[in-house]
Parts: C-alpha cells; structure tokens; sequence
C-alpha cells in the first residue's frame, strides 16, 4: 500500500474515532469552497518535474453528528512549459509549447471534530476520479509544426486535515492541507499538494 495513502487513511481514522468533550453536533447538509496554492510533483512519460500554481476545490455533503459524507469538485490548475530546441545547418530548429492541466470528482467521508466551542480540526478522504488533459504546440522553422492533445483519466484517493474556527451555527473558516494522488499505469503519477483557504456553510 502507498505509505502516503496508509498515513492519511490512519490520521483520518484517527480523528473519526475521536469524541471530543466539546463536540458539538454538526448533523445536516453543508456546502464550502477553497481556494488555494497547488504544488505539483510529476513524472511523465520518462520526464520529471515540479511547479506550482492555484487550485479550488468545492464540496457538497450531509454529516450526521461530526461524521459526513462529500461530494466535491477539484480543480488542480495547469503548468505550462516553454522549451527551444536550436536548429543547425543540416537541422530546422523549433519551439514546444506545453500545458498539462487536471481536474475531477471527488467522493468521500468527511469530519469536523471540535476540540472547544469554537476551534475544530477536519478530516476527508475519498475517492478522486480524475481527468488530466496534455497539450503540445510545435513551432518549427521548416516542416514539423503541429499541435497534439492528449488526455487519460481513472480513479485514485484523495485525503486531507484542516484546522478552523466555527463562526456561528452556520459558518465557518479553516486552513488547509489537501494531497491528490493521479496515477495511470506507467505514463503519468502526479503528486499534488494543496494548501488552501476553507469557507463552509451549514443549512
């Protein structure tokens, strides 16, 4: 098993089986959104990098007491890459424009564990369909130009733990950390981290 999938799956076990002496009971329907800061690390198709950009993610769900469970959406963002190739006397040179860009749906259990009246820890993990799209632009000085698109997609985890203030009854504010693992046979893996800002509302 993938140590970093065990480790999110034990910490989230972990909270889930933990009743604070302060919970309070969260049961009904909430909606929140993030927005946030994506570190990418790739490896694809025998190349391998790692760069950064934005992220959001949005999720819709029902808990019952602290336990729930989410339906979501996340949007991984997109890298882009610019690489020149000089040409020669006996070779045209050429220009590859890429961008590799990934978003899904996501499935899973949700917690919200409240350690005094106002200040609570989250925890979700789940399942992460995703569709990751790969496009090349070629400039060439002679034959050659052209433009490719590829894209794959399949179903893997995600999970992730937040810290934050319950407002009121209804609103609340967290920080953070998301991991989504993208994996598909031997051409891409992808591990991507991202630290967020939560707002989330309960009906």
């Amino acid at each position: 098993m993938n140590k970093k999938m065990f480790c999110a799956m034990a910490m989230a076990a972990g909270l889930m089986t933990t009743v604070s002496a302060q919970a309070k009971d969260m049961t009904g329907w909430f909606i929140n959104g993030s927005a946030g800061h994506a570190h990418y690390n790739a490896n694809a198709q025998g190349l391998s990098g790692s760069e950064s950009g934005s992220a959001y993610i949005v999720n819709v769900g029902y808990r019952v007491q602290f336990i729930g469970v989410e339906l979501g959406y996340t949007d991984l963002g997109s890298v882009k890459g610019q690489y020149t190739y000089g040409g020669s006397p006996y070779s045209y040179g050429y220009t590859e424009h890429a961008k590799l860009s990934a978003d899904g749906e996501t499935l899973g259990l949700n917690g919200h564990f409240n350690f005094t009246r106002n200040v609570f820890m989250s925890a979700r993990i789940g399942g992460f369909q995703w569709k990751l799209n790969a496009r090349t632009d070629i400039d060439s000085q002679g034959p050659g130009s052209g433009h490719y698109a590829d894209s794959q997609e399949a179903l893997n985890w995600y999970g992730g733990v937040g810290l934050g203030w319950d407002i009121d009854r209804h609103w609340s504010v967290s920080g953070n950390f998301d991991y989504y693992y993208i994996k598909h046979h031997s051409d891409y893996k992808i591990d991507t981290k991202i630290y967020s800002a939560t707002l989330e509302y309960r009906f």
